[in-house]
């Protein structure tokens, strides 16, 4: 198709400039003639003496006029128009100045002559002396004007679309500092990157901003569009509308569903979109068997978490943490589950808490109302787009011999099969073809590796 086209467009760019160069040379041979035929008309020494300039001026005046009306021909090279303006000038007074001197040389060109005695105004000069006069008076000037008004509006031209250049590359050059920063360093809330260092002597395991990212994560394309508008975007710029409206970023967000659906994996890409400092860690790093320890366990997290600008911090089995109040007369868990949903409760929190669970109905229902875990989304199975997503993400390093073919058969052949299981099919499929030493991973290492089949490696 693309192939077709560009002869089409060549075409209509000859048709184009052809027309516009034709049209520039006969404003510069018409406008003159029309002048000296008025003078021819009139016969007055005064209009005569004001034709002179007129001659200098009026056919330059018509040509930028012209420009104006036939740029949009041009398309995204208006400046073609101001180059065909100034070799249209050149050709017109040529062919003016044969018109002018025509009684000299037209028995000597008589094919010429015939077809250009038609413009000769009968009372034109006859005599060599006054040919030469008064073309000395009018001609060179009006084409040292016509020139100079086309070479200024092109020098015009394109110093406005070298400016316009120059800005988009610095824009595009800007764009990929940009991104290149929001690959390396942290956000913070305003959109702006910073460092986040880690401080020394913190009980739990924080890190540094993951490297995962949303392109990690195969599939849930819905996922990430909501978690964009409603999480990545007020918490990484400053958004005029936002604020308006007083919307604010939730405190806290909950995966649910079963195991190996990508809740870990989505919650890192998060933090690592976010670029802020991470901590991930299951319930059990907080509980704790000793009377008032959990709370303390509860209260010193936040207290860490307060020491940075911005941070993600990741809990999962939440439901061992937060389960519910009403099933259990423990105190101490009374007074963990209390402290943390303080906490939760916080207004403009410096950190997001991001927890996942197998067993969302354990939850105790005060964490799940508005302004505590209020964004809540389930991580099912992925389907069979999400499937082929999971296998090309995670098949993307590697060497292959796929097609989308391949990847459109692996993703039918694993009905039922989590992300979790997906990345394990992979990985044993690399393992098959590391073992033989072969140059690609083929679509027979992951049928080997599918479940229930038989292992064949010896």
């Amino acid at each position: 198709m693309e192939r077709k086209t560009q002869p089409k467009k060549f075409l209509k760019k000859a048709v184009v400039r052809i027309f516009s160069l034709t049209l520039f040379s006969v404003n510069f041979v018409a406008a003159p003639l029309g002048i000296v035929w008025i003078v021819a008309y009139f016969s007055d020494p005064i209009i005569a003496l004001i034709a002179i300039p007129a001659i200098w001026l009026i056919p330059s005046l018509t040509a930028a006029c012209l420009v104006v009306g036939i740029s949009p021909l041009y398309g995204e090279e208006p400046e073609h128009a101001d180059i065909d303006f100034l070799f249209g000038g050149v050709f017109g007074a040529a062919i003016l100045t044969a018109v002018w001197f025509f009684p000299i040389w037209e028995n000597n060109l008589p094919a010429l002559a015939s077809i250009l005695a038609p413009f000769r105004i009968p009372s034109m000069f006859e005599s060599s002396w006054y040919m030469g006069a008064s073309w000395l008076a009018c001609v060179p000037l009006m084409l040292s004007v016509s020139i100079g008004t086309a070479a200024e509006a092109l020098e015009e031209e394109t110093s406005t679309g070298e400016v316009e250049q120059t800005d988009a590359v610095d824009a595009a050059a800007q764009r990929e500092k940009t991104e290149a920063k929001h690959k390396k360093t942290p956000h913070s809330s305003n959109g702006a990157t910073q460092e986040h260092p880690i401080p020394s002597q913190l009980q739990y395991g924080w890190q540094s901003a993951p490297d995962t990212r949303f392109a990690d994560v195969g599939g849930m394309e819905p996922l990430k569009t909501e978690v964009e508008r409603s999480v990545i975007r007020p918490l990484t710029r400053l958004d005029a509308a936002y604020e308006r409206f007083n919307i604010s970023p939730p405190n806290g967000i909950l995966f649910y569903g079963p195991p190996g659906t990508g809740k870990t994996l989505f919650a890192r890409a998060i933090a690592g979109e976010l670029g802020h400092p991470y901590l991930e860690l299951s319930a059990g790093d907080i509980k704790s068997r000793w009377v008032n320890e959990s709370t303390e366990q509860v209260n010193r997290l936040f207290a860490e978490a307060a020491q940075f600008d911005r941070c993600v911090i990741f809990i999962d089995e939440i439901d061992a943490l937060l389960a519910s109040r009403e099933s259990d007369v423990n105190r101490e868990h009374t007074q963990v589950v209390n402290e943390f949903l303080a906490h939760l409760d916080a207004d403009d929190p410096n950190y997001l808490v991001i927890a996942a669970t197998n067993r969302a109905e354990l939850l105790d229902e005060a964490a799940t109302r508005r302004g505590r875990f209020d964004q809540q989304y389930e991580l099912g199975l992925p389907d069979r787009d999400a499937r082929e997503a999971i296998f090309r993400v995670r098949l993307d390093e590697l060497p292959t011999d796929f097609d989308n073919n391949a990847y459109r058969k692996m993703a039918e052949q694993t009905e039922g099969v989590s992300s979790a299981d997906i990345a394990g099919i992979v990985d044993d499929a690399a393992m098959r073809a590391a073992e033989r030493d072969a140059d690609e991973l083929t679509l027979e290492d992951l049928h080997m590796s599918l479940p229930d089949q038989p292992d064949q490696r010896s």
